[in-house]
């Protein structure tokens, strides 16, 4: 699969859920076919769904019977509106209205998933940075049955984050008040390093967009303050990684500049016999869908036995 042009992912259909609204789409085999798996996937942070959609066209094209879920996590790129009028149910958190935690977006996926019925049979799961950490959380605390799981640099050890994001949580309100044209060459910076080729193809203005003005500024501080090292921490230090109860595929881009290595292992070792791959790929950064994606479609589909 040649990386086509970037363009954001059409997620039409809508699931409120702690005062979110979340969007989403589910691509299921048309009338009468019955899918035979289901595929979720769920990104990462700075990311949205737009970096798994070339993914899901080329899977949904030749897999009839596959069925899909993409979506947007609460407070990312289309799933950032909050309905702030029902002040007595509206969680703060370090100052922001709204919730975007990895524990929230762990209860959030539970809950949409039993709103779509997708937790029998047991689906599939792809999941990206800290998408791996909600993902665990879901399984694990949650109790959400995987037939399987795929991990691509994913964030599910400590410590998280580089000497930005350490910042921006120590600091959120320094970041907040960034002039609109500092705020954007930040974004654009921290967005670049995420890919080892470089992002074409209108890619970085794809991923960046959700970020600017004063709401997407707000919005992008608001995660990165409200990361919350005990929703890894309660998963590590109860040895619960351990205790998954399918199988693990962990994928990894060699030039990953924002998961080293050996994180990637040590969490490779906590699964344990749960753990059924690593796999390095050559010539990917922390992007590895965007950077090499024929090599990384192929990882997934024999992943899927497609």
């Amino acid at each position: 699969m040649t990386l086509p042009k970037a363009q954001p992912a059409n997620l039409p259909a809508t699931f409120h859920h702690a005062n979110w609204t979340i969007k989403y789409t589910l691509l299921a085999p048309p009338s009468p076919i019955q899918p035979t798996q289901t595929l979720i996937f769920i990104h990462g942070t700075p990311w949205s769904s737009t970096v798994f959609l070339p993914l899901a066209n080329s899977l949904q094209t030749t897999n009839p019977t596959l069925r899909i879920l993409l979506y947007d996590l609460p407070g990312y790129g289309q799933s950032q509106h909050l309905d702030t009028t029902t002040t007595t149910s509206n969680p703060t958190s370090k100052g922001f209205a709204g919730t975007t935690s990895v524990h929230h977006q762990a209860t959030a996926l539970s809950a949409l998933l039993a709103h779509l019925n997708l937790s029998s049979p047991a689906p599939s799961i792809l999941a990206h940075d800290i998408g791996g950490a909600i993902a665990l959380r879901a399984h694990l605390l949650h109790g959400i049955e995987f037939s399987r799981l795929l991990l691509s640099d994913a964030n599910a050890v400590l410590p998280w984050g580089d000497g930005f994001y350490s910042l921006a949580r120590a600091e959120p309100s320094v970041f907040q008040r960034l002039p609109g044209h500092i705020w954007e060459a930040v974004v654009r910076a921290a967005v670049r390093s995420g890919s080892l080729v470089g992002l074409r193809g209108g890619w970085e203005e794809e991923l960046v967009a959700p970020w600017l003005g004063s709401r997407g500024q707000e919005a992008f501080v608001r995660q990165v303050a409200q990361a919350e090292d005990g929703d890894v921490e309660e998963m590590v230090e109860g040895g619960l990684y351990g205790r998954v109860r399918c199988g693990v595929r962990v994928v990894w881009g060699e030039g990953d500049g924002w998961v080293p290595r050996e994180k990637v292992e040590g969490f490779s070792e906590m699964v344990g016999e749960r753990l059924e791959g690593f796999e390095v790929v050559e010539g990917a950064g922390h992007l590895v869908m965007l950077d090499q994606p024929e090599r990384f479609e192929g990882i997934l589909r024999d992943w899927l036995g497609l």
